[in-house]
């Protein structure tokens, strides 16, 4: 018999585009995996409100490999979500447990004005890395992925500490 998943309570920030103001609204996913991004238990949410003739969620997202940032939002009152160090996208849902209720909402800074529910404005960011904004370090190569067996566990465990940019 197939794991039925989880069910994850939802408050979403959803702002239309251009609006200055916005407000929370409740949703319900179920089914949601363990083994699922939190990117991924949105697009459950986006795929059941679309069938239901409603407006997906809005939100940012590019490499979904922990990487880019793009996916930047606020997750319960933390930038990101539960993990320091941690992109949304690499957070997976087995960090929460079956009924828990999350609060979604955009980062709040004047410089990432919202452009729409939990899309912003990152164009600031984006000057600063356009002018040299960042670091680049050679700390040699990775050792090869395959050399080493690693126990589940443990590959979960680092999966969910993992990321660039937090």
């Amino acid at each position: 018999m197939a794991d039925k998943g989880m069910t994850i309570h939802l408050k979403i920030w959803r702002q239309a585009r251009g609006a200055k103001d916005g407000k929370f609204v409740d949703y319900t996913v179920k089914d949601v995996q363990a083994e699922m991004s939190f990117l991924e238990m949105l697009d459950i949410l986006n795929e059941d409100l679309v069938r239901k003739g409603e407006e997906a969620v809005e939100f940012d997202n590019d490499s979904r490999e922990g990487i880019c940032g793009t996916c930047g939002m606020v997750v319960s009152g933390v930038a990101h979500g539960l993990h320091a160090g941690t992109t949304t996208c690499e957070v997976r849902m087995r960090s929460y447990k079956d009924g828990d209720t999350l609060t979604v909402e955009p980062f709040r800074a004047s410089t990432f004005p919202i452009i729409k529910d939990l899309v912003v404005d990152r164009s600031a960011f984006d000057r600063i890395q356009n002018k040299g904004g960042y670091v680049s370090t050679n700390v040699g190569s990775a050792p090869d992925g395959n050399a080493f067996a690693i126990p589940k566990p443990d590959a979960d465990n680092a999966m969910d500490a993992a990321a660039c940019i937090g």
